[in-house]
């Protein structure tokens, strides 16, 4: 084995079909060519062995090769002992004309609907609801560390022999974006070193799978018998020799009749490097409640914009405990609870708490013999009104 940070000398060449002459014959596999298989490819190599790897303090508990273990974070600062005070605002509600316009609107962006229920309707009440939506999210950041392994194609190694690894919490990375999910993958300095390629043995390739090693498959066309039975033009059955020339081979697509390929491990280059990496996840966790009093269907207050009532972002928030809507109080309460501790693998970041008012206005109605309620909601004044009196499905007659 090569010694970290000792490599020199021109870049490693990777093996190409042809290098070194041909095969050594007591490498095939088998007593001649193989039938190809019907599919598929070869199985993946094995990870390498995690016997001789160098340990390093603070690594104890990495994972292998291809199994990252995580690393335990940091305690958690102390909460804030007096929490920033909380101010709220209000929002405003629709009259009958917008409510009516939004009603167009509606049938507008539906072309089966009927217009005519939607103009000559009467609005016999209207009731304005602010719909609150209270979010709560927990912005963590978790740290696991595992062997890595990648082609060793020349260059520096930084190796052991240039100072002891930091600790895994103590490598900078900051998110691209607070409050979205992000995974950073980093090699963990002074952890590298080079080793002979264990799924080829140094080689930079291997037994061709398709062909063992042979170079040549059982031909296809004839299954080996070296000619085919076909009928002539005048409908008489006759014997010809296959395309193969008559030996019932075919060369190895998958190799090029080389009988090796380059090793998928190394990519023909022998030599793997050998690290820690350090993976990084960002996960955003939320969580929400609705409070809307109306038979309007909650899942449609998440989907639409709203007036923001209060928001606050801190290292650890404090619940809601001053909104005179007691509900809203009492779940902001649960949802901080619940995200205390929740995720114990995690160091959180950041948590942001918000509370948004959507408007939501109900709105009962006539229209020749029918009446009815709609809903209009959401700063996009979106319309709710599963019993439209005509939804024309068969056909786009009815105006």
């Amino acid at each position: 084995m090569a010694q970290p940070g000792a490599y020199s000398g021109g870049p490693p060449q990777p093996w190409n079909p042809g290098m070194g002459g041909a095969i050594p014959q007591d490498m095939r596999q088998g007593q001649g060519p193989p039938r190809a298989p019907a599919g598929g490819g070869p199985p993946p190599p094995p990870p390498p062995q995690m016997q001789g790897m160098p340990r390093f303090s603070g690594y104890e508990q990495v994972g292998g090769f291809d199994q990252m273990a995580y690393m335990p974070p940091p305690p958690p600062p102390p909460p804030p002992q007096d929490p920033p005070p909380m101010e709220f605002t209000d929002i405003a509600q629709l009259d009958a004309q917008g409510c009516k316009a939004a009603m167009l609107q509606y049938v507008s962006e539906n072309c089966c609907y009927g217009s005519k229920p939607a103009k000559e309707m009467t609005i016999t009440n209207h009731k304005g609801i602010t719909a609150l939506h209270y979010i709560l999210e927990t912005f963590g950041e978790s740290r696991s560390t595992g062997y890595k392994t990648e082609p060793y194609k020349g260059g520096f190694v930084d190796g052991p022999e240039n100072g002891p690894p930091p600790p895994p919490w103590a490598i900078p990375c900051q998110p691209d974006s607070m409050f979205k999910d992000d995974t950073k993958k980093i090699e963990v300095p002074h952890t590298a070193s080079v080793k002979p390629c264990h799924s080829c043995h140094a080689r930079g390739w291997d037994l061709c799978w398709r062909c063992h090693g042979w170079g040549q498959v059982i031909c296809t066309q004839c299954d080996g018998r070296g000619f085919k039975h076909i009928t002539d033009p005048q409908g008489n059955p006759t014997t010809v020799v296959c395309s193969c020339g008559g030996d019932g081979k075919e060369r190895c697509t998958t190799c090029g009749g080389d009988g090796r390929i380059t090793c998928d491990t190394c990519k023909g280059y022998a030599q793997l490097k050998c690290f820690i990496q350090l993976k990084v996840k960002y996960d955003n966790h939320k969580d929400d409640h609705i409070l809307e009093r109306s038979d309007l269907p909650d899942e449609l207050v998440r989907q639409v914009g709203g007036k923001l009532i209060f928001e606050q972002v801190l290292p650890m928030v404090p619940p809601i405990v001053a909104y005179p809507v007691k509900e809203i109080n009492d779940n902001s309460i649960r949802l901080v609870n619940k995200h205390r501790g929740a995720w114990p693998n995690e160091r959180c970041l950041s948590q942001r708490q918000t509370l948004r008012g959507v408007p939501v206005t109900e709105v009962n109605y006539t229209w020749e013999n029918v009446n009815s309620r709609f809903w209009v909601y959401g700063f996009e004044r979106k319309v709710y009104c599963p019993d439209y009196p005509q939804q024309c499905c068969c056909g786009c007659s009815v105006l």
